[in-house]
């Protein structure tokens, strides 16, 4: 009896010495799978990065979803990449905060098909007076923009201390926003339209969003409290590498 409860314990000891070397093997697995996996989730972001960084001019961070990379870089598609970045360059304004979301990403022999895609801009208060002081090559002194979120509209502030108020209703069309000149007011005086039309030119100005990547176009823009957001939406494309 005495043996055989020592042979049971022995193999009990064995046993529990087997499993635990078993799971230590397939943790050690996972701890390296997982490093692999966040590799080569960082190596495809980059990549992903580089190919947008130098229009934006801004830095990007990627995402793939819950789905590994690993396993859809072995397929070659991506069912779903988000991309967001703050201070980017877009067309005249500077300073823009975006979003995007693609949609079935594939890779191609010389660049990448995308199925779909949506994009967020926030044009923020100060992006808005750049854009406003380029349109207008510095003409009026551009001091600031704020936005009337409720009558969507925004002021264009210029002059000494900001005293001249050019009202603006932003207006989206097929391929660009136009920007209609509403009230100006220099003080609390309203000028009339004439004189108006006389001190600021050629006004409304309008930016031109034709052309964009992605075969993108505006879709909804809405003055926000804190400046504009503009969306758009691409249909089935192809990027070159």
């Amino acid at each position: 009896m005495t043996l055989f409860r020592r042979g049971r314990a022995l193999r009990g000891r064995v046993s529990r010495r087997a499993r635990l070397i078993t799971l230590g093997v397939v943790g050690g697995l996972l701890v390296v799978a997982g490093a692999a996996e966040a590799v080569a989730r960082h190596q495809a972001a980059g990549r992903f990065a580089d190919r947008m960084e130098e229009r934006l001019h801004t830095g990007l961070d990627v995402g793939f979803g819950p789905t590994p990379v690993m396993l859809q870089l072995a397929r070659g598609s991506f069912p779903r990449v988000e991309v967001s970045g703050e201070g980017a360059t877009f067309r005249r304004f500077s300073g823009v905060d975006l979003h995007a979301e693609l949609a079935d990403v594939v890779r191609t022999g010389d660049g990448l098909s995308v199925a779909d895609s949506r994009v967020s801009a926030e044009l923020t208060d100060a992006a808005l007076a750049g854009a406003v002081a380029t349109m207008t090559d510095g003409a009026i002194g551009v001091a600031g923009v704020s936005t009337d979120q409720e009558n969507g509209e925004l002021t264009v502030h210029a002059g000494p201390a900001g005293r001249i108020a050019v009202g603006f209703r932003p207006v989206l069309q097929k391929e660009g926003i136009r920007f209609e000149r509403t009230t100006v007011r220099v003080g609390e005086r309203t000028v009339p339209d004439a004189l108006a039309g006389q001190l600021l030119g050629d006004t409304p100005q309008e930016v031109d969003l034709s052309g964009l990547p992605l075969d993108l176009e505006p879709e909804r823009l809405a003055v926000t409290a804190d400046g504009l957001r503009l969306e758009l939406a691409g249909g089935s494309t192809t990027v070159k590498a």
